[in-house]
């Protein structure tokens, strides 16, 4: 695979998260896809010898933007990285969009809400109503919400918006043509079975990848009919395809 060296435009602190901004002169950036990141030095340092996926949450002007959470090494040289970093192009399959979706309900929990920002500005672009709802652990990892004007909050310990599970600050989700969700494995499923059959439901998935291109099925989720890889034929997936 791939990567290129690229330089990085900005950096914030959300909170719990880190906002990384860098110039990206290809195209290919799509709200649901991801890139490969890690810090600039390979191959003179192989520590950590993988890079690390992340979805897209912002691109304008010619400059993609990643949320993510130091949790590990690899995220922690992105962290402290200055200048340039490495990124592969564009991976994976995103969300499907179409202006007559609306109007939708989009949902994140947690990094979770990383994708939302980037879809949400282009059903804006497509004139789709869409209404945004965000779930998270406490008021430190909820800051990032202010970055999304009018969005409905839950935190699990009620310090900040409702009380409870993402779903006590979302209404009755059946009753949207269009349902666009990305978090952890039970929240998508919670989701799921909340949003209901009808419509158009697609659920991005958050697993751990090794390689990003399909090599090493470390990021397999189950289908009908057995497994996929979520770095291939996802992250996005209709829920209805989704074996959970």
């Amino acid at each position: 695979m791939k990567f290129y060296t690229v330089p990085i435009e900005g950096r914030r602190e959300l909170g719990a998260y880190t906002l990384l901004s860098y110039r990206w002169p290809g195209g290919g950036v799509e709200p649901g896809r991801f890139v490969m990141a890690r810090a600039a030095g390979y191959p003179a340092t192989l520590d950590p010898f993988l890079a690390r996926p992340f979805s897209f949450y912002d691109f304008e002007g010619g400059v993609a933007s990643l949320l993510f959470e130091v949790r590990g090494r690899g995220t922690a040289l992105l962290d402290r990285a200055t200048g340039t970093i490495e990124v592969t192009a564009p991976l994976g399959k995103g969300f499907e969009v179409d202006a007559s979706d609306g109007p939708a309900a989009l949902l994140g929990g947690g990094i979770g809400v990383a994708p939302l920002k980037i879809l949400g500005r282009d059903l804006a672009a497509r004139g789709v109503v869409h209404d945004v709802f965000l779930g998270f652990l406490d008021a430190r990892t909820a800051v990032v919400a202010d970055e999304f004007p009018g969005a409905s909050v839950a935190t699990m310990d009620g310090s900040a918006g409702a009380h409870g599970t993402i779903l006590d600050a979302a209404p009755d989700l059946s009753g949207y043509p269009a349902v666009y969700a990305c978090g952890p494995n039970a929240m998508l499923a919670a989701v799921k079975d909340a949003a209901g059959p009808d419509g158009l439901r697609q659920l991005s998935v958050e697993e751990r990848m090794g390689c990003g291109n399909g090599s090493c099925n470390g990021c397999a989720v189950p289908v009908e009919g057995g497994y996929v890889r979520s770095c291939i034929e996802g992250p996005v997936f209709r829920a209805g395809a989704l074996a959970w």
